[in-house]
């Protein structure tokens, strides 16, 4: 065996040896005008070789070999031309003619564009389509996708995220698992602090101080990525700016609650001794937008600068291996702000910074070795600032108790001095303001290096990619804080930038083999990466993780030669692959809670006031040592084929989430120092001249005499017994499963009317049934017998609730009908967007399907157990915990038999008190199917050039003003549509080149 491998390593290794290549050269020219295309990007992507034009439009290849390869040539304002070649010994200079990408095309694509040559579901919407539905975000994107949806209003005042093949509402992080690359700096999320609700510890990255108008076109990945994208398991979204020799642009949108202005220009350096000086892109934006229009108060501003720089080294040293170099830098500044709203209480307001700033460099150096085609170094830095600030109005007619102590003990209330901030203070009856702030600054840097080897031998082409990258994530920001804190509310310190760095190197090995199989070809690509996670400092340590990938993809009937035929093109492919989601550092260091019990109040003297103590316990987060990261397992199928001119493509696919984040609760047993109110009224001292301190460690009270005259007296108390929550980092022990299908189907052109229709849609499905063994008590109520501290915890299969889970089914299709007149440079569009299907379902069950709830025949009487399936018409139910325990005693016990011994015992106490563990529906249909009825909405967009000076860009989103009910089977209720369509929204855009 080892025999055979050295051999094959050797052929490997010795096959490009022996193998004849070629130079190639050409010229590339602008069509009609015949003028030569300067940077225009010529690229072999089986080969991994590549040229950049010079001055004249002449480009050199070197080391190509004998053979038929694709040939994609491109640059900034021209439509990609691709073209299959034979390459010969005797190649003469080639010609390439690029055409302008304007609408005097006779193909305009305005929808987002499958790549045909990707062995793994990939789509690409450029300009055409970005300036159609004049995106103000990146996440309008997803409207473009397969059954996408067009969202409610271009507004900015609320975060967006883009979520692939998921939905916001469900389990699994779905947004938090998608990677978003602008110029190939990942924006990462990892060491925000922020999170999108209590329930949820992760929140996705958003997209709002994206420049939208320096956009060039937006690459998807919804299918098996290749393995050198890690720390990610929801798909990649890659945002491509501008880059290139271009007239000046000036850019202005206005719609109802959002206005848009910007202008750029590609600036080209010229040429040296040293050759093409290289193009430097500058883009300046700013748009602003109010949250609604008859109050505009409430606004997001987005100020925004980029610059970038490209150039092509092919002199000297780097005559026969050019080197191409990118580096560009982007800031943005902006965020929300309230301060001008005159609805709101005179003083008060809320600003929250949304403020970046990226760059990136990398240098591609082709080699053109026997044994290293191209070899990549790149960097990148996302630095972000998400600090906010608010102005509250606060007032109280007595003394108002704040706490800010972190050390564990018992502290009585005292006010604020300068220097010094009390465990437990009292801020004086009145009226008063206050600012708090949040300092996030999270950064994110990344270092990675990649060599590509291509291997050509006859029609077998192989190409292997060897990379490594490095990322560290970083918070520079102190947390909350309050530069008035005499009037601070209850807040701890908690500082993110002592928080640990943590660090990721990953590793990955990828083959890419491409063979003729048939009358096709079969491209298969295997890939391994590996990830190690290190955070110095922390518990956590070095975590390590492994993510296999594959995708094949069989090209039966090739497109080539086949314009006759019913069948013009056929091809499958499938993939399958794992991938690892880092954690944020709200799972790994959340923020500690704090147990605030008041232990002490004093009767109130002859000025009215009194003295109250509490007693802090902190409550750190624990460190969890069988923590995982999260995964996805990804499968996919898919058919693509073309029939007598009409594409079609359909989809299938399968993903698995595994180890999802979330944040467990224990209970712990504890006691604290307790001081009635009535142990004071045996002291002797006059009330007015009474003095109370606390013993911090034992939570006694002792009253003095402020005269002196009377001795001091140390109250009795008493020893509560409570139990108290510990939080810490932990992993879902259930899978969710999400699977569906795509489809697009692109219609041949109806030639007479230059028209053509596209119908894509997706079916949906997702189920999550989680299955922790959650612990919980209502431990701030008091006992119903002697009513001290509650002493029962239950124990509940995923959640402590009548439900556990749930279930939602989609089906949403949409046809764009799209007119383009070259001559009259016009394109129009109508798309209908309609969904057929919305189901949900709340479940309450276990993985295998065993139902936890129970129905009752009496809402009143949680033990009238009928024994019906929960799922089985409209009932009233109630969640028992599997088993529960209390504070005296640990072990666990039936739960129900203890609550019905209590009751035929007539303890009602203790019959009250363990129903608090119970929990029961508010309405008979909480677990019935919920289908709503199909509702649709209608979207109108037309552009037209004129000339080479300017465009005009016109939407109306639900232009016919829809406003149907919707019917559901759950409630029996109408509701209205507009939760679910965008409102009448309209937005018009010109643009301006010289």
């Amino acid at each position: 065996m080892r025999r055979i491998l050295i051999s094959l390593l050797l052929v490997c290794f010795w096959i490009p040896l022996f193998s004849q290549n070629i130079t190639l050269s050409g010229r590339i020219l602008e069509k009609g005008s015949r003028v030569p295309v300067e940077f225009a990007t010529v690229v072999l992507p089986e080969r991994e070789l590549w040229a950049v034009a010079d001055a004249e439009g002449n480009f050199i290849i070197k080391n190509v070999p004998h053979g038929k390869s694709r040939v994609e040539v491109a640059c900034l304002g021209y439509v990609t031309l691709s073209r299959e070649i034979v390459f010969k010994a005797d190649e003469k200079p080639l010609e390439f003619i690029l055409e302008k990408d304007n609408l005097t095309l006779e193909d305009v694509v305005i929808t987002a564009k499958d790549d045909s040559n990707s062995a793994t579901t990939t789509r690409t919407i450029d300009k055409a389509a970005l300036e159609q539905v004049q995106m103000m975000n990146v996440s309008d994107i997803a409207s473009l996708l397969p059954g996408g949806a067009t969202p409610n209003s271009a507004l900015l005042t609320s975060e967006q995220s883009i979520i692939l093949r998921g939905a916001s509402s469900e389990a699994g992080n779905p947004a938090f698992g998608t990677a978003i690359e602008v110029d190939g700096v990942r924006i990462s999320n990892n060491a925000s602090f922020q999170t999108t609700s209590s329930s949820s510890p992760v929140k996705g990255v958003s997209t709002n101080n994206i420049a939208s108008t320096n956009v060039e076109s937006v690459e998807v990945i919804t299918g098996v990525p290749s393995v050198e994208y890690g720390d990610m398991s929801s798909g990649v979204v890659k945002v491509n700016l501008k880059k290139g020799k271009t007239p000046w642009m000036v850019t202005m949108s206005t719609s109802p609650n959002t206005k848009q202005t910007s202008v750029s220009k590609g600036f080209g350096l010229g040429s040296g001794k040293g050759g093409q000086r290289g193009v430097i892109n500058a883009s300046a934006e700013y748009t602003e937008s109010v949250s609604k229009q008859m109050s505009p108060y409430t606004a997001y501003r987005r100020e925004q600068l980029s610059l970038s720089y490209m150039r092509t080294v092919n002199s000297g040293l780097f005559a026969s291996t050019p080197l191409r170099i990118n580096a560009g830098i982007t800031g943005n500044l902006g965020g929300m702000n309230t301060s001008a709203d005159p609805d709101a209480v005179q003083g008060t307001w809320s600003k929250a910074r949304d403020n970046a700033v990226r760059t990136n460099f990398s240098l591609s150096w082709l080699l053109g070795k026997p044994w290293i085609t191209n070899l990549e170094l790149s960097g990148s830095l996302s630095y972000s600032d998400k600090g906010s600030r608010e102005r509250t109005y606060n007032s109280s007619a007595i003394n108002k108790i704040v706490l800010h102590g972190k050390e564990q003990g018992y502290f009585m209330a005292v006010p604020y001095s300068a220097g010094t901030v009390p465990a437990v203070m009292y801020i004086p009856g009145g009226y008063w303001y206050n600012v708090m702030e949040e300092d996030d600054r999270p950064l994110a840097t990344r270092l990675s290096i990649k060599a590509n080897q291509s291997h050509h031998y006859g029609n077998i082409n192989n190409k292997v990619k060897l990379g490594a990258d490095w990322s560290t994530d970083k918070n520079f920001g102190i947390g909350n804080f309050s530069s008035e804190m005499e009037t601070a509310p209850t807040f701890r310190e908690y500082r993110y930038c002592e928080v640990p760095t943590m660090h990721n190197l990953g590793a990955y090995l990828e083959d890419n083999l491409m063979l003729p199989l048939g009358t096709g070809h079969l491209n298969l690509i295997a890939g391994l990466r590996s990830d190690n996670t290190l955070i110095k400092g922390s518990a956590y340590g070095l975590t390590s993780s492994i993510s296999p990938r594959f995708n094949a993809k069989y090209v039966i009937l090739p497109r080539e030669g086949r314009g006759g035929k019913t069948v013009r093109e056929l091809a499958l492919r499938a993939g399958w692959g794992e991938a690892v989601k880092l954690p944020s550092f709200s799972i790994l260091f959340p923020k500690p809670t704090y147990r605030d019990l008041r232990v002490f109040t004093s009767p109130t003297n002859s000025a009215n006031e009194s003295m109250e103590a509490y007693y802090i316990q902190p409550r750190t987060i624990e460190y969890n040592p069988d923590l995982k990261w999260q995964r996805n397992r990804m499968l996919e199928m898919a058919v693509e084929t073309d029939i007598l001119g009409n594409k079609i493509s359909l989809t299938g696919y399968w993903t698995q989430t595994l180890n999802t984040y979330r944040i467990s609760t224990r209970y712990e047993r504890t006691t604290y120092t307790y001081t009635p109110d009535a142990n004071v009224a045996s002291v002797a001292i006059p009330a007015d001249d009474r003095a109370y301190s606390i013993d911090p460690s034992t939570g006694i009270v002792t009253v003095s005499d402020k005269t002196g005259k009377l001795p001091s007296e140390a109250l009795s108390y008493l020893t509560y017994k409570e139990l108290a929550p510990l939080y810490y980092a932990d992993n879902e022990v259930n899978p969710i499963n999400r699977y569906g299908l795509e489809w697009v189907v692109e219609f041949a052109r109806i030639k007479a009317i230059r028209t053509d229709i596209r119908l894509d849609g997706s079916w949906y499905a997702y189920k999550s049934v989680p299955g922790n063994m959650i612990e919980y008590s209502p431990y701030t109520l008091r006992s119903s017998g002697d009513k001290l501290p509650y002493r029962y915890v239950g124990f509940y299969y995923g959640n402590n609730a009548y439900s556990n889970g749930s279930e939602s089914r989609t089906l949403r299709t949409n046809l764009t009908v799209t007119t383009h007149i070259p001559s009259v440079r016009l394109i129009l569009s109508a798309k209908v967007e309609a969904s057929l299907l919305r189901y949900t379902r709340t479940l309450s069950e276990t993985a295998e399907g065993e139902e936890l709830a129970k129905v009752i025949s009496d809402v009143s009487d949680i033990l009238s157990v009928t024994g019906e399936s929960i799922y089985a018409g409209d009932n009233y139910v109630v969640r028992y915990p599997e088993y529960y325990c209390s504070y005296d005693d640990p072990t666990p016990r039936n739960y129900l038999e203890d609550l019905k011994a209590a009751k035929a015992a007539g303890n009602m106490n203790l019959f009250n008190d363990l129903w608090q563990l119970s929990y029961k529906s508010n309405y008979l249909y909480m677990l019935g199917k919920d289908y709503y009825s199909p509702y649709f909405s209608a979207n109108f967009s037309v552009t037209k050039e004129i000339g080479e000076l300017a465009s005009i860009s016109f939407y109306a989103n639900n232009f016919f003003v829809n406003r149907q009910q919707i019917w559901s089977t759950k409630t029996r209720t109408y509701l209205s549509v507009a939760g679910y369509i965008p409102k009448f929204y309209y937005g018009l855009t010109v643009r301006i080149k010289f």
